[in-house]
C-alpha cells in the first residue's frame, strides 16, 4: 500500500469513529452501536441496523501483518452480538499467501468489493442543475441529510439521527440539494490532515436525473479546495457486469481516478 493509499484509509477510519462518536447517546442505544479496534482494524456494528455501511470492519492489514488471532477476534465480536451480515474490508496486495486460507477458516468468503478513487485539487467540473445546493447550516437540514441517506443505503429510520450526528464535527461539512423546499439529495465530506473525503452520496428516488449528484459532488470538491486539500478520496461498489453503475460513473466524471480495489468478505451463510 503506498502513502496515498495509507491517506485514504486513515481518514476513512477517522470518519467511521466520527460518525459513532457523535451520534446521540439515545440513538446509540437505539442502534445497539458497538465499535471494537483489533489492531490497526477497526470494527464497526449495529444490533438494530443490518446495513454492512455500519457493520464493517476496515484498516485491517494496512499496518501490521493479518493474523488467525485478529480475524478471530473480529468474527467473535460480531458473533457476540449476534451479528452474521457484515463486511471485513482486505487489501488484496496486503495479503500474504495463506490469508484468503485463514478467512476461509473463520467462515468468510469473498463478496462484492469497493473501489477506492483519489482526485488531486483541481477545479471541479462544471455541474449544472435547476436544484438548489447548499451546505447545512440547522439541525433540521442536518436531519433532512440522515433521512435522505438513510433510505438511499438501506440504513432503518432510527438512523438518521445518527447521520444528521455529523453537523456537529466541525470536520464534516453537510451538503444538500433542494427543490423549492423539499430536499432532493445529498453529501458529506470530512477533513482530516489536509485531505478530504468524501461520503454518504445519496439522492431522493423523487429527483433522480436531476444533476443532484453531480453538483453535490462539485460542491464539496471546491469547497476541499478553499479549505486547502491536496487530497481527495472517496469509493463505491466494482463494476460489475449488469449494473448500471451511476455513482461509479459519476465519480469518474468528477475527476477521481481509481485508486484500489478493496475486496469484502463477508459471513458463509
Amino acid at each position: 500500500m503506498n502513502k496515498t493509499e495509507r491517506i485514504s484509509e486513515e481518514i476513512e477510519r477517522e470518519a467511521l469513529i466520527s460518525l459513532h462518536k457523535h451520534c446521540p447517546l439515545e440513538t446509540a442505544q437505539d442502534l445497539g452501536l458497538y465499535m471494537l479496534e483489533v489492531g490497526d482494524a477497526v470494527a464497526a456494528a449495529s444490533t438494530k441496523d443490518p446495513s454492512v455501511v455500519i457493520n464493517r470492519t476496515l484498516g485491517l492489514g494496512t499496518l501490521f501483518e493479518i493474523t488467525q488471532e485478529t480475524l478471530s477476534n473480529i468474527t467473535e465480536f460480531y458473533r457476540n452480538l449476534d451479528i452474521n451480515k457484515y463486511f471485513l474490508h482486505v487489501y488484496p496486495q496486503e495479503m500474504a499467501d495463506n490469508v484468503p486460507e485463514m478467512l476461509e477458516k473463520v467462515g468468510l468468503q469473498k463478496s462484492r468489493g469497493w473501489m477506492k478513487f483519489k482526485r488531486d485539487n483541481s477545479p471541479p467540473p462544471e455541474a449544472p442543475t435547476e436544484l438548489t445546493i447548499t451546505e447545512a447550516s440547522t439541525a433540521e437540514q442536518a436531519l433532512h441529510f440522515g433521512r435522505i441517506v438513510a433510505n438511499a443505503f438501506g440504513m432503518t429510520e432510527n438512523s438518521a439521527p445518527m447521520l444528521a450526528g455529523l453537523a456537529d464535527d466541525p470536520g464534516w461539512h453537510i451538503f444538500l440539494s433542494y427543490s423549492g423546499d423539499t430536499p432532493a439529495g445529498a453529501g458529506a465530506m470530512y477533513l482530516h490532515g489536509g485531505s478530504a473525503w468524501m461520503e454518504w452520496g445519496a439522492t431522493d428516488p423523487n429527483f433522480r436525473r436531476m444533476g443532484s449528484q453531480a453538483a453535490i459532488m462539485s460542491a464539496r470538491i471546491q469547497k476541499a479546495i478553499e479549505l486547502g486539500c491536496k487530497h481527495m478520496f472517496t469509493e463505491t461498489g466494482e463494476a460489475v457486469e449488469g449494473d448500471p453503475q451511476h455513482s461509479y460513473k459519476n465519480i469518474l466524471k468528477a475527476g477521481f481516478t481509481e485508486s484500489v480495489l478493496r475486496e469484502n468478505y463477508t459471513p458463509i451463510k
